[in-house]
C-alpha cells in the first residue's frame, strides 16, 4: 500500500498532466491549420518539418495520458464490494471490447457463482489492460485472446488472460512492468507503454501476485491473483 505521501505525488503527477494537455492541444491545433491553409505554400523541407512537429505531438499526447492514467491508479483509494464475476466481465468486456467478442477474438469464462469482495474500478483496470494487451500485440494473424475468471482453494480470485500473440522473451520478461517500458517497435505496436504498469499497481494495491508464462511467438498468459478484500 503507497504512503500518503506517494499518494500525494501521483495526485500532483495527475494535475501536471492536466495542465500539459492544454498546450499540447494547442500545438496540435495550430499545426492543423497550418496544414490546412498553408501546406501548399510550404516547402519540401518546410511539409516535413510540420509532419514530425505533428507526430512528435502525438507522441507527447500519448506519454502524457499514459502518465496520468497511470497516476490516477496510483492514488487510487481502494475501496471493497461484493462483486460478481460474471456480471462484472460481461459488464467491462462489452463496454470496451464490444467488436473483438462479435468477431470471435475474444472469449471468455466465470462461473455465474463466482463471487469477491474487493474493488470494481482496479479490477476493471486489470481486466482491460491484458485484454487490450493480447489484442494488439499480434503478428499478422487475428488476435485470439481468452479470459477466465476462478475461485482458487483458498477462495482468491485467479484472472487468467492466455494470448497466441508475439510473446516475450524470457530475458526482457523483468522490463515488462516498468513505466514507459517498450519491447518493440512504437511503429508496430502503438501505445504508451503503460498497460501492464498499471496492472502491476492495481495488483499491488489489491494485495495481490502476478505470474507469466511467455515464449517468442507461442504467446503469453498472465494470472492475476487477487485475495478477498476486507469489507
Amino acid at each position: 500500500m503507497d504512503s500518503p505521501e506517494m499518494r500525494d505525488l501521483h495526485l500532483q503527477i495527475r494535475r501536471a498532466c492536466h495542465d500539459l494537455n492544454a498546450p499540447l492541444r494547442a500545438i496540435r491545433g495550430f499545426a492543423g491549420i497550418l496544414e490546412r491553409r498553408e501546406r501548399d505554400n510550404l516547402s519540401e523541407r518546410g511539409r516535413l518539418y510540420l509532419e514530425r512537429m505533428v507526430a512528435a505531438t502525438g507522441h507527447m499526447e500519448q506519454v502524457v495520458g499514459g502518465l496520468h492514467r497511470y497516476a490516477r491508479v496510483a492514488s487510487h483509494r481502494v475501496s471493497s464490494q461484493p462483486l460478481a464475476l460474471a456480471r462484472q466481465c460481461d459488464r467491462i468486456l462489452g463496454h470496451h471490447f464490444a467488436q473483438a467478442l462479435a468477431a470471435g477474438r475474444l472469449r471468455w469464462r466465470a462461473d455465474p457463482d463466482l463471487h469477491w469482495h474487493g474493488d470494481p474500478e482496479l479490477l476493471e483496470t486489470i481486466i482491460c489492460a491484458l485484454v487490450d494487451n493480447g489484442l494488439r500485440f499480434t503478428d499478422g494473424e487475428e488476435p485470439d485472446v481468452a479470459l477466465s475468471c476462478r475461485a482458487t482453494d483458498d477462495g482468491a480470485l485467479r484472472i487468467q488472460v492466455r494470448d497466441r500473440g508475439i510473446g516475450i522473451a524470457p530475458e526482457h520478461q523483468a522490463r515488462l512492468f516498468r513505466l514507459f517500458e517498450r519491447l518493440h517497435p512504437r511503429d508496430r505496436y502503438p501505445g504508451a507503454g503503460v498497460g501492464l504498469t498499471m496492472v502491476w499497481k492495481a495488483t499491488e494495491l489489491l494485495g495481490g501476485t502476478i505470474a507469466i508464462d511467455s515464449r517468442e511467438g507461442a504467446g503469453t498468459t498472465v494470472e492475476i491473483t487477487l485475495p478477498q478484500q476486507s469489507q
